[in-house]
């Protein structure tokens, strides 16, 4: 039916399921049935959408650990140099900014969902509805976009930690032998041909667990960084209030904000199983899915920040830099030395772990690859289209140019911050962002002219952090 119209969304009823949204399930954000999500559904839906197995499906709490574990990624271990950027008060009051920023952007689109009868539980029917197939085709362009470079990302981090790990055990060091270009492509080459293998169908089931493992695996390295910080180095007099290594409070550097605010944007991902989450909730109320989304931005606010600001104040300005390599570190965990065994161990795992969720990644990214593919409006390639979808391997040849696109991304960007803020500028923005702003203003067109007002500086601001950030980049 049509929208409601602006104060009447039943937000206190609880909507039965509906069959048109069973399939939305294993594809985060995609609805149409396709015999591809039986295979996705075994490894994501099976894994209760990132959830736990002991959390029970549908429940508050399963919810509120999705929508957080969705989020908490390696980007976590570029947050600390990005706030020690930013400056020790700046950086973690932008941090909570964009985290509420998210949180109300993920609430505009339940609001637009509830403006119909019954509900919309798929992000995109919803953009259809509000934006026609152009809104379609944006919303699976951008998550193709953003799950790719996202892959890219974590590809990064994984050669560079596994190449210095290596290098340190066979010579009891690290940073003497240069990684080239040459060595960097024959990593990559081999984690993803690892990856590849677990990209068919037949094996997706077996990797159900993986993303578990990898939040599981982050976790128990942020606690430990974190409490070695407090109880090694700060009784050894080691932190970062006076001296050159003084940590920076606020940046005065507009340059250094341009650069930095996309990778926060990156780590705030949760709209990407909104409605998922929103539908396995055993009582689909507006209630529980806002006590979902708060919670869910306040633990990972809450953990980006302990992280980050216990980071900076330990280690200061030296924070990325590589002692030991004598160098600039791509992220936060070369802090620590390899002989910190359980640091050393827990990244090793982490490359295990992030190269098998290469393949768990890529499936909804092929789902919206087709469904962008299926809304191009050229009549000539219409037959095409039709030809390229119905071919038996289609979904692999897609997956083999995403892997090469990988590969370039990758020597491409020398800093994973600047990655991370690739993503975030041009892909989070979008899809968390911008797009859901669009749809709220297309479908609540009654609600105050006030909040419209917001509403578009909301859309006109992230534009912004993806233009500048892209002109202090590449210009």
């Amino acid at each position: 039916g049509e929208p409601r119209s602006f104060g009447n969304r039943e937000r206190g009823k609880s909507f039965p399921p509906d069959a048109r949204y069973r399939s939305a399930l294993p594809g985060y954000v995609f609805g149409d049935s396709q015999d591809v999500n039986e295979v996705i559904q075994e490894t994501i839906s099976g894994d209760n959408l990132h959830g736990s197995a002991l959390l029970h499906p549908g429940s508050l709490a399963g919810a509120v650990y999705t929508l957080s574990s969705i989020s908490l990624g390696v980007g976590v271990f570029v947050l600390p140099i990005v706030v020690k950027d930013l400056g020790l008060v700046a950086g973690p009051i932008l941090l909570v900014l964009f985290g509420l920023w998210a949180y109300w952007t993920q609430m505009q689109l339940v609001d637009a969902s509830l403006r119909f009868d019954p509900p919309i539980f798929s992000y995109e029917d919803l953009a259809e509805r509000a934006l026609g197939k152009l809104g379609k085709g944006l919303l699976a362009f951008f998550t193709a976009f953003t799950l790719l470079v996202g892959n890219a990302a974590h590809m990064k981090t994984v050669v560079h930690l596994l190449h210095d790990i290596m290098e340190w055990f066979i010579t009891n060091d690290y940073g003497k032998i240069k990684q080239t270009p040459a060595k960097e492509m024959t990593l990559y080459i081999g984690l993803l041909f690892v990856a590849l293998v677990f990209c068919t169908g037949n094996r997706m089931a077996s990797l159900r667990h993986v993303s578990t493992a990898s939040v599981t695996v982050v976790l128990v390295l942020c606690i430990w960084c974190t409490l070695e910080c407090i109880f090694w180095y700060w009784p050894h007099k080691h932190y970062a209030f006076t001296g050159s290594n003084r940590a920076t409070l606020v940046s005065t550097d507009w340059k250094v904000y341009a650069s930095n605010l996309p990778a926060i944007a990156f780590t705030f991902s949760g709209t990407f199983c909104l409605f998922p989450v929103f539908y396995e909730l055993q009582e689909r109320t507006y209630a529980n899915i806002h006590k979902a989304v708060k919670w869910s931005t306040v633990l990972c606010c809450g953990g980006y920040l302990i992280v980050a600001v216990i980071g900076v104040v330990t280690f200061g300005k030296s924070i990325n830099e590589d002692k030991f390599n004598s160098g600039a570190a791509s992220n936060y965990l070369y802090v620590f030395p390899p002989t910190h065994y359980v640091v050393t161990f827990f990244c090793f795992l982490l490359t295990i772990t992030i190269t098998l969720l290469y393949p768990v990644v890529n499936f909804p990214m092929l789902n919206a690859i087709e469904k962008f593919v299926e809304v191009i409006p050229v009549p000539a390639f219409m037959d095409f289209r039709q030809q390229f979808l119905e071919w038996r391997f289609h979904r692999m040849f897609l997956t083999l140019v995403g892997m090469v696109f990988v590969v370039f991304l990758n020597l491409q960007f020398d800093s994973l911050v600047e990655l991370f803020g690739f993503c975030g500028g041009w892909g989070v923005g979008f899809v968390v962002y911008i797009i859901p702003s669009l749809i709220y203003l297309k479908i609540c067109s009654d609600a105050p002219i006030i909040l419209r007002f917001i509403v578009t500086l909301s859309v006109l601001g992230m534009l912004a952090v993806a233009v500048l950030f892209t002109y202090v980049t590449f210009g």
